[in-house]
């Protein structure tokens, strides 16, 4: 047990009394799992057949986040939204409903509304002129009179959009490519109403950046799921959190783990010290200056929670819900496949990683940062950019005004990072991926993928998120 959590438990006053909130604290730490120690092959990452076999067995049958509902404020509303080798369209209906459909003409196959985001009651394509009301029912063939196909009437049903099945949740439209899928709050499951007490559809939006990665979308996930890697790849990073040994949990076929904010992490002999790195995210999260706070570099996480919970029921933001750990550090969910919450009251960060439409050897890292205003704050104007693989000097540039630059050159790392893992697993000489207990995340997400590949799912969803989570994948 890591000295952080032994002080946490220590002051912590009540311990019963955390157990009231909907999010269930990490702490006491559980047990580990033991799910076997096997190396996991490179393969998977650079195949074709690979990547073809995922797309059939995982990303047609999963639920995926799509767009922001915000995006979409009025009847008309639509936003594109490119995935995989398919383009999708949503839209909000004249009758206020949200609905998703693949972006495609029934008449040739044309890209159907080919701009990223607008309002439009009457989508028409721009090839032959077909039009689609914004439920996706057929509205207009142009000269219906020469096709001989329609002399005994247009087939409206049989040429309408095809769709795919949405749901609203944590103010995101979902979506799943599989019209008999499980109910997308049974999909999330335990760890989604964990995430309740957030209240995200009152965050704003206010970045979102896409960049192409010179890697394959496994290794994203993987980057995202462990913070064992902190203290090489990151080293600014351990000078205001711990990520050396950290509480993991897994739940079904998702997962959870706990960032230790606003202290020092236990690799460094010095911890005490205010430096001036230490001092700047010491302010960023709480607003004091370092003549206001007197105390250790390790300990800034009990001043967050001191006071937080003195102006609990005065401020929007929701403290009152959540646990302590919530108020002082940060929570990281992810579910399968391909959406990571790493969440803090105030503000937090989606990530979502999409597969390239035909080479395993690129991703796409979608990158959202929410911030939780006051209500009457008016909607931020934010611009979305695509970024291509290659500029390593992007991001600080990309996320200027809206992320930390320390934090944004967290970020350069990471996908600097991504292109020699793509390399290195393709070697001959790799044996595999050989993981620790703090990579576990990273076990059980490729377990869960072998699952899902070799039909242990089969249809019924509701087996996916009903299993133990230690019989999910015990070997």
């Amino acid at each position: 047990m890591a000295k952080i959590e032994l002080d946490i438990i220590e002051q912590r006053e009540d311990q019963a009394a955390q157990e009231q909130y909907q999010a269930r604290p990490f702490l006491p730490r559980k047990p580990i799992p033991n799910i076997g120690l096997e190396r996991i092959g490179g393969e998977r990452f650079y195949t074709k057949e690979f990547m073809d076999l995922e797309w059939e067995k995982i990303w047609t049958k999963t639920w995926q986040i799509g767009v922001r509902e915000s995006d979409l404020p009025d009847p008309g509303s639509f936003v594109t939204h490119e995935f995989g080798k398919e383009n999708f369209l949503f839209v909000r209906g004249s009758d206020g409903v949200v609905r998703g459909f693949f972006n495609v003409c029934q008449h040739r196959g044309n890209r159907l509304c080919t701009i990223e985001y607008g309002d439009l009651d009457v989508f028409t394509c721009p090839f032959h002129g077909w039009q689609w009301s914004s439920n996706g029912s057929l509205k207009q063939v142009a000269d219906p009179q020469f096709f001989r196909q329609f002399d005994d009437g247009i087939p409206s049903d049989e040429l309408s959009l095809s769709g795919l099945k949405t749901a609203i949740w944590g103010g995101w439209v979902w979506f799943n490519m599989n019209p008999e899928a499980v109910d997308l709050e049974k999909w999330l499951g335990t760890l989604g109403s964990h995430l309740e007490t957030y209240e995200f559809s009152e965050f704003q939006l206010v970045d979102y950046q896409t960049f192409e990665w010179g890697g394959n979308w496994k290794h994203a996930v993987d980057a995202f799921n462990e913070s064992y890697h902190f203290t090489s790849l990151h080293p600014d990073m351990v000078q205001f959190g711990e990520g050396h040994d950290i509480p993991i949990e897994l739940e079904g076929i998702h997962s959870r783990m706990l960032n230790f904010g606003g202290t020092v992490s236990e690799v460094l002999e010095e911890q005490d010290e205010m430096t001036t790195l230490r001092t700047r995210m010491m302010e960023n999260r709480l607003g004091l200056t370092k003549d206001e706070y007197k105390g250790s570099a390790k300990d800034v996480h009990h001043e967050v929670l001191k006071h937080k919970r003195s102006i609990q029921g005065g401020t929007h933001f929701p403290y009152e819900k959540m646990n302590d750990e919530q108020l002082a550090h940060q929570y990281h969910y992810t579910f399968f496949p391909a959406a990571t919450f790493t969440q803090k009251p105030e503000a937090g960060n989606v990530f979502r990683y999409r597969p390239h439409a035909t080479d395993p050897n690129r991703c796409y890292y979608d990158f959202f940062i929410l911030l939780r205003n006051p209500e009457g704050t008016p909607v931020p104007a934010y611009e979305h950019r695509v970024h291509p693989h290659g500029d390593a000097t992007i991001y600080a540039k990309a996320l200027e005004g809206s992320f930390d630059p320390i934090l944004a050159n967290v970020l350069q790392q990471d996908g600097s990072n991504m292109e020699s893992m793509q390399d290195g697993v393709k070697s001959d000489s790799f044996k595999g991926m050989l993981l620790c207990e703090q990579e576990v995340r990273l076990r059980h997400f490729h377990q869960t993928i072998d699952r899902f590949i070799d039909g242990a799912y089969s249809t019924d969803w509701n087996a996916v998120n009903l299993a133990p989570t230690s019989g999910l994948i015990q070997d």
